[in-house]
């Protein structure tokens, strides 16, 4: 083999390898559906049903998206609580959710 074809082989295989890693049967989904199942177990204890915790993905970040009808004391509250997430790096609202006097100030 000469070294063009060692080097495509290595960039597919790192490739694949990420894909595989990365995908719905690697470590990442399963990182993102503990992570959710720890949020939504944490809701659910702070009985806030309607409030939905969804990690990012496309692509798939350590960014737990909150959404839901939530007051301003809450929305910093849970935001402190579950970014102590295990696998979360950090926790967002999402803009649509924000009441419509906050999207106004932007």
């Amino acid at each position: 083999m000469n070294r063009r074809t060692i080097i495509w082989l290595g960039i597919g295989a790192t490739v694949g390898f990420a894909a595989l890693w990365h995908g719905p049967l690697g470590a990442g989904e399963k990182l993102a559906a503990q992570s959710e199942t720890i949020a939504r177990r944490t809701l659910d204890y702070y009985e806030l049903p309607m409030i939905q915790a969804h990690m990012q993905r496309g692509p798939l970040a350590r960014r737990l998206v909150l959404s839901g009808p939530a007051d301003d004391f809450q929305r910093h509250e849970l935001v402190r609580i579950l970014d102590e997430t295990p696998g979360v790096l950090e926790v967002r609202w999402d803009p649509n959710s924000l009441p419509q006097e906050r999207r106004l100030v932007r």
